[in-house]
């Protein structure tokens, strides 16, 4: 049983590989060979040495043409997508441990409220690192989304993942002034169902859990208005067209303006928060570590 493992998980020539990918790409050992800067006779070689191997042909030539067997075409997909996994790991540790760009993956209205308005002052700190903001919803494998650290909502598992608790979530009812002027009482959560409840879209069940957190029966939500992000829900709230909701510190400035308002003081913490993540071992980077450090000094413990 434990040699069978080993023999499963043995991985051929990553030079034969390479000259596979290559010549799969072009159909061409001439092209792959100026490519690798290597002689065709050399990738010949290698691919020959490949199919040995492995036991079966990759390539056949019909007259002067170099044409894939089904078993090289079905292989090339995986051996092109783990040769470009393994560059994306390869430029990230190198950019990281000289400083370079900082790839952090993270939720659009979060970027947009919370951690934008902050990064002058990491830059500051560290202007040898340059932040690279990529929005995501959601993102676990750091090599293919070219993330190299993010900030994840959810229970803080993911799998090749290591997660740090950064901030939990507590989250309130909001409308705009003017729709409670107009609208029906709203007192307490027992009021809601006379009004137009928005939804999020990527948290179909957040009304639901609320409600059934205090006891009420959940609404009907067929016929509720849906917004994908959170900085869309709020402008809707905003314009009065129904209640939203949102996380406080998403909150914080439409409620000092003016342009929002929390029609009544009951707020819940959501068990799913908000964690640092990057790729297992990768917290050791210096520019991770630098901007994790950061990240968690931001909020008051």
């Amino acid at each position: 049983m434990q040699l069978s493992t080993v023999t499963e998980r043995r991985l051929p020539s990553l030079n034969a590989v390479r000259s596979f990918e290559a010549a799969a790409r072009h159909l061409s050992f001439t092209l792959a060979a100026r490519e690798l800067s290597v002689t065709q006779g050399a990738v010949s070689r290698m691919v020959q040495a490949l199919e040995a191997e492995l036991g079966i042909a990759l390539f056949r030539r019909i007259g002067r043409t170099l044409e894939l067997t089904p078993a090289g075409a079905a292989y090339q997909p995986h051996i092109s997508q783990a040769l470009e996994s393994i560059a994306a790991a390869t430029r990230s540790i190198r950019r990281l441990e000289r400083g370079g760009v900082l790839r952090v993956t993270v939720l659009p209205t979060f970027a947009m409220r919370w951690l934008v308005p902050r990064l002058h002052s990491f830059q500051q700190r560290h202007p040898d690192i340059l932040i690279d903001i990529i929005t995501h919803e959601v993102s676990l494998d750091f090599a293919a989304s070219g993330g190299d650290i993010g900030i994840l909502y959810g229970l803080g598992q993911w799998p090749h993942t290591e997660a740090t608790l950064f901030m939990h979530e507590d989250v309130a009812v909001y409308c705009s002034p003017a729709l409670l002027e107009r609208g029906p009482a709203l007192t307490g959560p027992k009021d809601l169902s006379a009004h137009c409840l928005l939804q999020h879209t990527t948290r179909v069940q957040a009304w639901h859990n609320y409600f059934t957190t205090l006891g009420l029966p959940p609404p009907d939500m067929s016929l509720s208005p849906g917004f994908e992000h959170f900085f869309m829900l709020i402008e809707a709230a905003a314009a009065g067209m129904g209640l939203a909701l949102l996380p406080q510190f998403l909150a914080v400035e439409e409620l000092v303006s003016g342009r929002l308002v929390c029609p009544y003081d009951v707020s819940l913490r959501n068990e799913n928060a908000y964690y640092i993540t990057h790729a297992n071992g990768a917290g050791r980077n210096r520019s991770i570590q630098l901007f994790k450090e950061w990240l968690l000094a931001q909020v008051p413990g």
